[in-house]
């Protein structure tokens, strides 16, 4: 129905203020139509959020879920246990002592080829 403004018409009183009143109405029947239209866009984009969440969720852990994997995981070392692992590992040969040791048998069995070789 398009918007008419009321007329002044011969058949009886009229009430100026009347005008003004529907005037207002009018203009605020507008502004409520342009919000309801920008909701409903909100609206449908909310929809297709929460579609896309509900997708995702059932991978999701729930708090239960993980306080069930926590219990399960095998047991943590303390800081006295990794102390004592450092201890136990300080006592063992570097990585560099041992590869000294290995070019040191090569360097021998070298040697012990080539002193074969000249003796034959």
């Amino acid at each position: 129905m398009p918007d008419t403004p009321i007329e002044h018409t011969a058949r009886g009183p009229y009430d100026p203020s009347l005008e003004m009143r529907v005037t207002r109405l009018e203009e605020d029947m507008r502004e409520v139509k342009s919000t309801t239209g920008r909701l409903e866009t909100m609206v449908i984009d909310l929809r297709q959020a929460v579609t896309r969440i509900e997708a995702t969720l059932p991978h999701l852990a729930a708090k239960a879920e993980v306080a069930e994997i926590l219990k399960t995981l095998p047991h943590l070392a303390t800081k006295a246990e990794v102390a004592e692992l450092r201890a136990d590992l300080a006592e063992k040969p570097s990585r560099t002592y041992l590869w000294a040791g290995f070019a040191a048998l090569c360097t021998a069995y070298a040697s012990g080829l080539a002193l074969l070789a000249l003796v034959k």
